[in-house]
This record gives C-alpha cells, structure tokens and sequence, in this order.
C-alpha cells in the first residue's frame, strides 16, 4: 500500500515538472478570432510576433481574425461599441455602412 502511495505521489510531482507555462503557446485561431473581436486590424499579429517570434502561427491566427470580425462587423455590436466609446479601426469590409453604424452609437454616447 505504501509502494503504491509513493508511485502516485512521485507520478503526481513528475506530471507537475513537465506541465508547460509558456505564455507562447496559445491556440492561435482563438488568439485572433479574440483579436477580431475586440475591433484590431491585421497589424495586431505583428505585437504578438513581438512577444512569441515563430512560436505564432499566423495562418491560424488569420483564420481566427476573420471569424472574429464576424462578429465584431454585426451591426448591433458596432452601434453598441460607438455607444460605449470604443475606437472603430476600419477593419469591417462594408466601412461606410460600418462607420454610420459606429457614429450613430457614438452619438448616443456623447450624449450622454
């Protein structure tokens, strides 16, 4: 029973040695669609390059971009994103549709 103990303990201590905490090794689909989200434009990959060097795959990071300024390009997020005082980076492929949207919310929010 001891034996057994020991193993599990040193099994345990060992699993914790290899565990990997390096900030660079990130989904990279999920670090842009995260980017495309918040409004950044193709340039935010160069930050993360930066900060990870090779360690970034920016086929994956692309991928994730796009599906995130999706979401981001809605026009209820950008009417809300204007109301709250966000900055619009001209990162949606309809801009001037985009933009009016932003304004509008913008508006409301210097209203305020």
């Amino acid at each position: 029973m001891t034996m057994r103990l020991s193993i599990i303990l040193l099994a345990a201590l060992l699993g914790g040695c290899v565990s990997n905490d390096d900030p660079c090794e990130k989904v990279w689909s999920e670090v842009g669609e995260a980017d495309g989200k918040l409004g950044f434009t193709t340039e935010r990959i160069e930050f993360h390059q930066g900060q990870c060097g090779k360690k970034v795959d920016p086929e994956l990071w692309k991928q994730g971009h796009q599906k995130g300024l999706a979401w981001y390009c809605r026009p209820e997020h950008l009417y809300l994103a204007g109301r709250s005082g966000e900055e619009y980076r001209g990162v949606c492929p309809n801009d001037t549709q985009a933009r009016r949207l932003f304004e509008q919310g913008r508006q409301g929010w210097t209203d305020q």
